[in-house]
């Protein structure tokens, strides 16, 4: 069963993440993703982006605070995203681009309630087979 807490909401896999992976490995990862944050190790902490609290790494997102700002839940949901109008968006998905990773064809999938499939493969992609 897959995690849907894990659907990004700029189209990145929330299992992926490097914030998300160091609180649930809870190990020296996170130790060391937190001085290089230069946050104390109960600071860095995610349940995925679907799951945001307050206390989450990801809350003060500035995708996902534009996000709530315009009472929108996805990315593809703005007009700013239609146009190729959004710098913060675009940024970021330049980025990951980089590494592999299509966010356009990822929200593409989640707008065309591929989000099951789309998970499965994003989980089998990210996790060590060992």
């Amino acid at each position: 069963m897959v995690n849907k807490n894990l659907v990004g909401r700029c189209g990145l896999y929330c299992g992926a993440c490097g914030i998300y992976r160091a609180y649930q490995d809870n190990g020296e990862f996170l130790k060391s993703l937190a001085e290089d944050l230069k946050c104390p190790p109960e600071k860095v902490r995610c349940e995925g982006c679907m799951a945001l609290t307050p206390d989450c790494w990801g809350y003060d997102c500035k995708i996902v605070q534009c996000l709530r700002n315009k009472d929108l839940e996805f990315c593809y949901q703005c007009s700013q995203y239609d146009n190729n109008s959004c710098e913060k968006f675009g940024k970021l998905a330049r980025r990951y681009l980089e590494v592999g990773e299509d966010l356009k064809a990822n929200l593409e999938r989640i707008r065309t309630n591929e989000i099951e499939k789309w998970l499965h493969e994003s989980e089998e992609k990210y996790t060590c087979p060992a």
